[in-house]
């Protein structure tokens, strides 16, 4: 692993930098210091950029969330993000006659991703026993806990619903250290209980090929990835055969025991590192 203080260092190596966003770009609600003249400089040099969320929401929502933060379109080729490649699923198996999943669903997660489904045939039921599977988008609240959702878990499993995860990630943190649980603990809680679960999004390999298939590149030495979560952004990355740089000043950073931008402690990283056996190329404190 390398450790390099900014992004920029890396810029005259790549042509193409896929950049997650929550620990990456900002906080939740809060962009990073530093994130706007980061990205404009590389696209100063021409590089092609997308954001590649696990945001278990269509991409046009995510867009106008980043251009309220201060990240305007001409700052990146395109968003693609877990809930719009979800969306993209359903859509195919709803013109295939809803063949891999059926038409009704049980829906487990906050209010404000109601509306992932929006245009399709799909239709939301208020019990599983009524669902042909179930739909989890993660949590009510920042401060929520795995016992908010049990019981429709636990209510799923009973009638042996399929639970489509569209958001993979564990947990997320903001730049003052709060951690909130995202809809993959609820995933793996139904895998512990023995239930089926269809993830979409990082770490898995379909993403990737989405983002190669839009950006029309076939080379992945001339890409990287950047990303603060081992499990989703780096083992994403490193299974797809890309090179990825990893941010200590997201999710690691309770950890760490650092603040978003400080440089993080060589040994406890490797020792992070040595855990999960996955080594970023390049480590960073920031982009």
């Amino acid at each position: 692993m390398q450790f390099k203080n900014k992004i920029s260092e890396l810029a005259d190596l790549y042509e193409y930098f896929i950049f997650d966003i929550w620990g990456v770009i900002h906080d939740g609600s809060t962009l990073y210091p530093g994130v706007v003249e980061a990205i404009s400089l590389l696209r100063s040099k021409n590089k092609k950029i997308c954001f590649l969320s696990n945001a278990p929401r269509r991409a046009i929502r995510v867009a106008d969330a980043l251009k309220k933060l201060g990240i305007a379109s001409h700052l990146y080729d395109f968003i693609l993000t877990s809930g719009e490649v979800a969306y993209l699923d359903l859509e195919k198996n709803q013109k295939n006659g809803f063949k891999n999943f059926g038409q009704n669903y049980t829906y487990i997660g906050p209010d404000k991703d109601l509306d992932l489904l929006d245009g399709l045939n799909y239709k939301m039921v208020n019990s599983a026993k009524d669902a042909d599977f179930a739909l989890t988008t993660g949590f009510n609240e920042d401060s929520s806990t795995l016992e908010e959702k049990l019981p429709q878990i636990l209510d799923a499993k009973k009638f042996n619903l399929p639970l489509i995860c569209v958001n993979p990630d564990f947990i997320v943190v903001r730049q003052n250290g709060t951690e909130s649980l995202c809809a993959g603990v609820l995933a793996k809680e139904y895998e512990k209980m023995s239930g089926k679960v269809f993830y979409y999004g990082k770490p898995h390999e379909s993403v990737y090929k989405i983002v190669c298939e839009i950006f029309n590149n076939n080379d992945n030495s001339k890409m990287i990835a950047i990303g603060d979560a081992m499990e989703t952004d780096i083992k994403g990355a490193t299974n797809f055969k890309i090179d990825c740089a990893l941010i200590t000043g997201g999710i690691l950073s309770n950890t760490l025991g650092t603040n978003h931008g400080e440089v993080a402690d060589k040994v406890k990283l490797e020792a992070i590192c040595q855990s999960h056996k996955l080594f970023p190329q390049f480590v960073l404190p920031k982009i």
